[in-house]
């Protein structure tokens, strides 16, 4: 299938419903930051995140209030234009998730901007999980979580199958201080940067203790990829 050319009546389309461009790509990503070498891998990202895969609307509401709560309003809106980012989603509404990928960057740069790229997605997907928690749903699942990591990471899981259409993640335990998770999601580059962000954020929302993150397998092809994560106390 022939990718639409930059310029092209498809490219008035949101990016999440159609294949794109690598030089549409790369125009977006020159304008998220000005690390080149960060720019190659923004671009590469959004080119591969499949069209199928589809995140909650209620993710680009509480993305933009908490860069609406940082640097204000003003530059809420500012990244919105930038990231051609729909103003108002409905919650459980499914949109592209790599429509929310462009708004993710731009507001990793935007909040922390001194940090290093991968830096600024990990700290930025830490508010992913307190998000979730204020939704309707998520409200149900937190009273089910508790603060220990046995009861918060297995539904975690559950809440991240919820959240991102298109996706699969499951947490078993393995041994008395430590959850092997696996999942099958996006073919990007900082994946791990940006899951390692969600279970911080998860565990301080809910007061658990300290965790530690670690990639135990890793295979990353055209369409998705598949990680083992190690969650130890």
């Amino acid at each position: 299938m022939p990718v639409e050319k930059a310029g092209s009546a498809a490219q008035e389309e949101p990016w999440g419903s159609r294949l794109i461009a690598p030089e549409e790509a790369a125009a977006f990503a020159a304008t998220t930051t000005t690390v080149f070498a960060d720019q190659l891998v923004v671009a590469r990202n959004l080119v591969k995140i499949p069209p199928r895969l589809k995140v909650r609307g209620l993710f680009f509401d509480g993305l933009g209030r908490v860069v609406a709560a940082d640097r204000g309003q003003t530059a809420l809106e500012e990244l919105r234009r930038r990231a051609a980012a729909p103003r108002s989603t409905l919650a459980f509404r499914s949109y592209p998730l790599r429509d929310y990928y462009k708004l993710y960057y731009l507001a990793a740069r935007q909040l922390h901007p001194f940090e290093p790229m991968a830096e600024g997605i990990r700290r930025v997907s830490r508010c992913f999980f307190p998000i979730f928690a204020g939704s309707m749903l998520g409200k149900t699942m937190v009273a089910l979580m508790g603060s220990k990591p046995t009861t918060i990471l297995p539904l975690l899981a559950q809440a991240y199958n919820t959240s991102v259409e298109g996706t699969d993640h499951e947490a078993a335990m393995s041994g008395e201080r430590a959850i092997i998770w696996r999942c099958r999601v996006e073919p990007v580059e900082w994946y791990e940067e940006t899951f390692g962000g969600v279970v911080e954020g998860a565990m301080a929302a809910l007061k658990g203790p300290p965790v530690t993150v670690s990639t135990a397998e890793k295979a990353v092809r055209e369409t998705d990829a598949s990680y083992t994560f190690k969650i130890s106390w």
